[in-house]
């Protein structure tokens, strides 16, 4: 019993030493939004990143505490840094699935993987394309929110 206490608090040690969590930004989203498969109603949330041994969990939170959330995520990179933190969307239709989070001046940010809905969107706006003859061609476009540091 007591090597399995030992055991317990030297993982715990080894796994708050290697556990960083990233300033953490508020953003007012002004639409409904999908996370994974977790559809989430507009609002305001804020968004932290969980390092932990070579991982990266996304931790989001309504504002108002009604929503709370953990995403897996992986690194991102971009040769020039934005400003001002952003999160951005794909929007397909009315439809909006969370991409990316960018903390302003970092070139490493958060790239949030594909979700199932998203990829049947997607397949359904690919199908719907084929087959409309008004000329007229939906395409996902992408939608920018700033946010704030906390």
């Amino acid at each position: 019993m007591l090597s399995l206490v030992s055991m317990f608090s030297l993982c715990a040690a080894v796994a708050s030493a290697n556990a960083q969590l990233s300033t953490p930004i508020r953003a007012k989203i002004p639409f409904d939004f999908t996370v994974g498969d977790k559809k989430l109603p507009a609002g305001e949330y804020t968004f932290s990143r969980l390092s932990f041994l070579n991982t990266t969990t996304m931790l989001i939170s309504s504002v108002d505490s009604s929503t709370h959330l953990v995403q897996s995520t992986f690194g991102a990179q971009v040769l020039t840094p934005k400003n001002e933190s952003t999160l951005v969307f794909h929007k397909y239709g009315d439809q909006y699935f969370l991409e990316q989070i960018w903390t302003g001046g970092e070139q490493e940010g958060t790239q949030l993987p594909e979700s199932r809905d998203e990829r049947s969107t997607r397949r359904q706006l690919g199908q719907i394309q084929h087959t409309n003859m008004s000329g007229k061609v939906m395409r996902v476009e992408t939608v920018d929110i700033v946010a704030s540091l906390l």
